[in-house]
């Protein structure tokens, strides 16, 4: 055991807590609920399984799993009596085949025969099985009665355990592997297992089994970024999620020309708007909530231990975007999104969040730097093949005090590696990741040779992306072809005694391999299924790949830098981009055009591409079928559809006007968490009401706001008018309420009449009124006065008849 791996194990040792982060919290959107492919069906390449009769037989375990010098093969499982009786007796037989398999189809076929070509190695019996029992059994077959006797013969037999009782039969096969220590050069395998949003549990058991896989030898992890756990703290880079593209997907460009090569991720055939550069975070306070604070001590935990175990890990595009179907689209701005988001792959735990920034006086100074290297890796210093070293504790606001793993140090990052589905590999594909440093993985089935041929030939293949043949001159694009079956059985969420059949399998797959050219090393490449189930049995089986020392251990990199295969291939075609998935990017591209003008009517139009742009490349994860990839999309367009019918006018009952002029008052909501402005305005079906749309209205968050519009009137009559809600630069928000305006713009001068003419008839009357006071006045003062003087002469007349 190397002293890297013992480290590793030691590592995942101490880490024995609960890795349970749900995908929300790791950043991922929520996703269609996809099956895993590889709990559907049993390999082809495991044969066929024997039909019984009353007796159920399962081999669970041979030790050794490889024979060498061992006196005995120790054969251990069960037997279920199924049969309607308890049987008194039941006779066990061992048999092992005459000859080692010389292919892996004369594998199968020997999985398959009923009658194989075997010897028989032993027996032994059970007795008193009751009905519906499940009984244990062990047998014990010395090696100098198995049929291992020629060196050269060496590889795997077919064993097979039969169980008889009178009628009723049973028999299980499984593999023995004899190592006759014969001289062999080792074949160079490597395998890459897929870790995806699309079907990643994040519970216990499958971080500890990625832990576990990080850190094998010859396993290579492809990471989609959202199941990377973000720390608090501020990073340099902001995320894809986090940095949307308002013009996204506007230019159709070919994206093969728009920088494919991560070391040049802004580089398109077309122009596409970039997103203004974000304002660097605060760092995020400590978490208060003891169970949050829980959750990010194990996130950190889990990130730490990854980019410690890990020497090198394959950075997927976010939600495991197809990048053929992004090629063959001719989208660039949802491909320039997918590298972006491959590009900014964290390597550290500094990138990660989850140590404060270099900057920062709360963090320590950075031991290295990591920074692309030109064949497109990130590595720290510069070094392609760097390996984490351990430093002291670093300490962190709100974060754990000690850290596995020096902060500024990580695995090598393979930023140039492209994955596409079955469908979207092509020549097509091929022709636009044509770089010198790209590789691409091809498909299951593809770039077999085109003619049989008695041995494997080499996993590298270089493919002339205008033809799609075979290059032999050196030229073309690097593309690692699969070995099927290895691939098929990695894939395979075995259980039971399958488990130990597809260990076993595994094991003579390669031993085949080896014997067919034992002087010269093969390389064989594969790699597990998306959707395969990440857990303890998917870790033994990588365990079993490269247990035989006739297998070398061999890194993704080093399968990438091999020597080309010199034998022709099947000729690649154009890849095939399905309606729905086209119909699928077409829809997603549409709603972010139509989402523009509401983004931009707000003081913060990220926060509206980032409610959105996240479930994009999600929506077109290469494991989807066509049709799951448009039900993904349709449920994005459906939000950005419901966005937009967020600011809407209020009904109103129909209102009456009788002035030539006023101020409409129209109630409009806005649903959005963003405050929005508008412009509002009333469009008439008659041209007797002018309205002037009230401009630059700001519509508050999560409320309604009352605007009023301008309005003129000519006349009477009543009228249906539109209410009408835009953006500042024009796009129609809502214009789906009417009302009814009851005209009356004539009562106005009439009521005016009738008021001035009702005050004109007051002031006359008044002034008649005061003008009738007066001569009553007058007349009052000439009546006192004549009656003044008459008294005056009566006065006068008394006066003089008195003596």
């Amino acid at each position: 055991m190397t002293r890297r791996a013992l480290a590793a194990g030691v590592l995942c040792a101490a880490m024995a807590l609960p890795f349970g982060l749900g995908l929300n919290e790791a950043g991922a959107a929520p996703l269609p609920t996809v099956t895993s492919q590889s709990d559907e069906s049993r390999p082809a390449v495991m044969g066929t399984v024997s039909e019984d009769s009353g007796l159920s037989v399962s081999i669970n375990s041979l030790s050794p799993r490889i024979i060498t010098d061992e006196n005995e093969l120790v054969i251990s499982g069960t037997v279920h009596n199924d049969s309607p009786t308890t049987l008194a007796n039941i006779s066990l037989e061992v048999f092992v085949a005459n000859e080692t398999p010389i292919s892996v189809p004369a594998l199968t076929n020997a999985l398959s025969d009923d009658e194989p070509d075997a010897t028989h190695a032993a027996s032994s019996s059970l007795t008193n099985i009751a009905r519906g029992a499940t009984t244990s059994f062990e047998i014990h077959v010395p090696t100098s009665s198995l049929p291992l006797t020629d060196a050269d013969e060496w590889g795997p037999r077919v064993t097979t355990v039969t169980a008889t009782s009178g009628e009723y039969s049973g028999k299980d096969r499984s593999i023995i592997v004899w190592d006759s220590g014969a001289q062999v050069s080792a074949s160079r395998v490597s395998t890459v297992i897929p870790w995806t949003s699309t079907s990643a549990t994040q519970d216990q058991g499958e971080r500890s089994a990625v832990l576990s896989l990080a850190s094998a030898s010859g396993v290579t992890l492809a990471v989609d970024p959202l199941l990377i756990p973000r720390g608090p703290q501020p990073t340099a880079t902001p995320s894809p999620s986090a940095s949307p593209s308002p013009d996204a997907g506007q230019s159709e460009a070919n994206p093969s020309q728009s920088g494919q090569s991560d070391a040049e991720p802004g580089q398109s055939g077309a122009p596409t708007a970039s997103p203004s550069a974000s304002p660097t975070p605060t760092p995020a306070p400590t978490a208060t909530d003891p169970a949050q604070r829980a959750r990010d001590l194990q996130s950190e935990a889990f990130v730490s231990a990854l980019l410690s175990n890990a020497t090198e890990i394959i950075a997927l595009p976010e939600g495991d975007a197809d990048l053929g179907a992004l090629s063959l689209s001719g989208n660039s701005g949802f491909w320039d999104r997918a590298s972006r988001s491959m590009a900014d792959f964290p390597d550290t735990l500094r990138k990660a969040g989850w140590v404060a920034p270099a900057n920062s006086a709360a963090s320590p100074s950075p031991s290295a730097s990591a920074t692309p290297s030109p064949s497109g890796t990130s590595s720290p210093s510069g070094a392609p093949n760097a390996t984490p070293t351990p430093s002291a504790s670093t300490s962190t606001s709100g974060q754990s005090t000690t850290t596995t793993s020096s902060p500024d140090s990580g695995p090598t990052i393979l930023r140039n590696v492209a994955w596409p589905a079955d469908t979207t590999f092509g020549t097509s594909f091929l022709s636009g990741f044509s770089s010198s440093n790209q590789i691409t993985i091809a498909p299951l089935g593809a770039l077999t040779p085109a003619e049989d041929v008695p041995f494997t030939s080499y996993a590298r293949v270089n493919v002339n992306p205008d033809t799609g043949e075979t290059s032999t001159d050196g030229t073309g694009v690097r593309t690692l072809a699969q070995q099927s079956d290895i691939a098929a059985i990695l894939s395979w969420n075995a259980s039971g005694s399958d488990e130990l059949d597809a260990e076993q399998a595994l094991t003579a797959i390669t031993a085949i391999i080896t014997r067919e050219r034992p002087a010269s090393s093969r390389t064989i490449f594969a790699a597990a299924q998306r959707g395969t189930v990440i857990n303890e049995r998917l870790t033994n089986r990588t365990k079993a790949l490269f247990s035989p020392r006739w297998v070398s251990a061999t890194s993704f990199s080093e399968m990438a830098a091999s020597e080309p295969t010199d034998v022709d291939r099947q000729t690649v075609d154009a890849g095939v981009l399905e309606a729905d998935t086209e119909t699928a990017i077409s829809d997603m591209t549409s709603s972010l055009t139509r989402l523009t003008p509401l983004a931009n009517a707000t003081d913060d139009p990220n926060a509206v591409y980032e409610s959105v742009t996240p479930q994009i490349l999600p929506a077109l994860s290469a494991q989807l079928t066509p049709s799951e990839q448009l039900d993904a999309a349709t449920a994005v367009t459906s939000q950005v559809t419901t966005m937009l019918s967020s600011v809407t006018v209020e009904p109103s009952s129909a209102v009456n006007l009788i002035n030539k002029s006023a101020n409409f008052p129209v109630l409009v909501r806005n649903n959005l968490p963003w405050p929005v402005r508008v412009d509002v305005t009333l469009v008439p079906d008659d041209p007797r009401l002018r309205a002037t749309p009230a401009q630059s209205q700001t519509l508050a968050a999560q409320g309604a706001t009352t605007v009023e519009v301008p309005v003129g009137a000519i006349g009477s009559g009543d009228i249906e008018v539109t209410y009408k809600v835009t953006t500042p630069d024009g796009v129609v928000l809502d214009d789906s309420q009417t009302v009814t305006v009851r005209m009356h713009a004539g009562w106005e001068d009439a009521i005016t009449a009738v008021i001035a003419s009702i005050f004109g008839l007051l002031f006359l009357a008044g002034i008649t009124r005061s003008l009738r006071k007066r001569a009553a006045r007058k007349a009052q003062a000439a009546s006192g006065d004549a009656e003044t003087d008459t008294t005056t002469e009566s006065e006068t007349a008394t006066t003089k008849e008195t003596p």
